[in-house]
């Protein structure tokens, strides 16, 4: 019997350099999102998203790929071995697709195997995986067989494979002497194939749900304010808090009461809270008398700190420093970082927010009002290490974050399906920033942590100037309306 051997190149740190360059402008590792034209549907099933896409160089047959995504980790889906729940979700959304094919041609194929990632050199007897030209990624092919010259979708011909040609994307086109040539799209032509294939599988979508696939078409917008809790002693004394659970403070209270003043005449369609008391009771003074409306979840809950709850912070900080070399720490290393078994990572954090914010994006329907969220300190800190370029926060940023000294919210509008792939706020698509927090000496180590806001308020002390505002207007290349009071 002959062995085969298999040659993975993420085996070799230089060759797996080499795969990620050199494949980087492939198409399928290019993020998908339902902004971009040639994107037909996102579908999620358990844990997994799926793109449905026009082949962004071939439309023989209105060819489309269904393949795999983690926009947030473009790179972790690819040169690797899949779960059988990828494939399950794979398989699903393929079928999903077929159907509707099946319902604009005569005859509808598909094609799991669709890609030449995985070749036998017949004179080593060894097995390439991932190689440059071609990465392993999940996909599959879907596409038309009919007359080549017959237009099944308005004015866009079919182009080939010709009727009863089994995944023969060789077949030749009425356009095309050449059978290796592929038939490129026009632009006129994909918002007209995109559109019908859409029709189609909203058509047939339900049927699928009990399969367990959430399949979006379009995008839906809506607005999430998100809100840190108020002040409790403990935030006071610096002292680590994670899930201990600690009440409010008096001066927490007034916060929340304060900030439900700002938000009277908005009606929320939803509000999701922290199960912990600090977060909860925030909730509850927002809304006032409308309690009842309020869902509790774990997922938000602040990271747990484990045997360190309830000691001070600059404990903490000390041992830390004495113990390890975060200066020398990759993102990666510091997101996954934990003291001891007991705590949370940040990477453990975040995929808790991972999962809830999954929840709330492909729920449905999606009511015109905005959904409120109250949460903890540290889930701004994961959102802001995982999306910048720094290795960890620095320490003006990380402990600007911990101090509550004012009540603060986040607005923002969001697409509903690019969320379910990326953290829980990107600032990028921030439609509103705003921040309301005292002008007094705590001022300038705060502002540090909100650098990319674009509204602010500011309460000026009898000791402070406008011209402190100037200065500070100057500071923030990103505000553009400022006022005080």
């Amino acid at each position: 019997m002959a062995h085969l051997l298999v040659e993975n190149p993420s085996s070799s740190s230089s060759n797996n350099q080499q795969i990620t360059s050199a494949s980087s402008c492939h198409w399928a590792l290019k993020s998908c999102t339902l902004t971009d034209p040639k994107v037909i549907a996102l579908v999620c099933f358990e844990q997994s998203n799926y793109a449905v896409h026009l082949h962004p160089e071939d439309k023989r047959g209105y060819r489309s790929i269904v393949r795999l995504i983690n926009n947030d980790q473009i790179f972790s889906t690819i040169n690797r071995d899949y779960t059988s729940v990828e494939r399950i979700g794979l398989a699903l959304t393929m079928t999903l697709v077929t159907e509707a094919y099946n319902h604009i041609v005569p005859i509808a194929q598909n094609a799991v195997t669709g890609n030449n990632a995985r070749l036998l050199d017949p004179k080593t007897v060894t097995i390439q995986l991932g190689i440059t030209q071609e990465p392993i990624f999940l996909h599959g092919h879907v596409f038309g067989c009919g007359d080549p010259e017959r237009k099944y979708i308005d004015d866009v011909q079919l182009d080939g494979p010709i009727l009863g040609t089994l995944f023969n994307m060789n077949t030749s086109s009425p356009h095309e002497s050449d059978h290796d040539k592929k038939v490129s799209w026009k632009s006129e032509e994909i918002n007209k194939v995109v559109r019908r294939l859409e029709t189609e599988i909203e058509n047939i979508h339900h049927a699928y749900k009990i399969h367990g696939l959430t399949i979006i078409t379009r995008n839906t917008f809506f607005n999430i304010y998100i809100v840190r809790h108020g002040e409790t002693d403990w935030n006071t004394q610096t002292r680590l808090q994670g899930h201990t659970d600690i009440a409010l403070s008096e001066k927490g209270r007034l916060q929340a009461c304060q900030l439900q003043e700002k938000f009277a005449g908005i009606h929320f369609s939803k509000v999701f809270s922290s199960d912990l008391i600090r977060a909860r009771s925030t909730a509850e003074l927002i809304l006032g008398s409308n309690k009842s409306t309020i869902i509790e979840t774990p997922l938000l809950r602040e990271r747990c700190l484990g045997t360190w709850e309830g000691r001070f912070a600059g404990e903490l900080k000390s041992h830390l420093e004495q113990t390890i070399d975060v200066d020398n720490f990759t993102q990666e290393e510091y997101l996954s970082f934990k003291w001891d078994d007991t705590a949370e990572s940040y990477s453990d954090a975040y995929q808790r927010l991972q999962t809830f914010i999954r929840s709330i994006a492909f729920s449905t329907p999606i009511s015109d009002d905005p959904i409120l969220l109250c949460s903890h300190g540290d889930t701004f800190v994961c959102y802001d290490i995982s999306k910048s370029k720094c290795t960890y926060p620095n320490e003006r940023i990380y402990w600007s974050y911990k101090q509550v000294k004012c009540l603060h919210y986040i607005k923002y509008k969001t697409n509903r399906i690019n969320y379910s792939n990326l953290l829980l706020i990107q600032f990028s698509n921030s439609q509103h920033l705003k921040i309301t927090i005292s002008f007094d000496d705590n001022f300038w180590s705060f502002i540090f942590s909100v650098h990319r806001l674009t509204t602010l308020e500011a309460i000026l002390d009898e000791n402070y100037s406008h011209y402190q505002l100037i200065t500070l207007w100057k500071l923030s290349p990103y505000l553009y309306s400022l006022r005080s009071f």
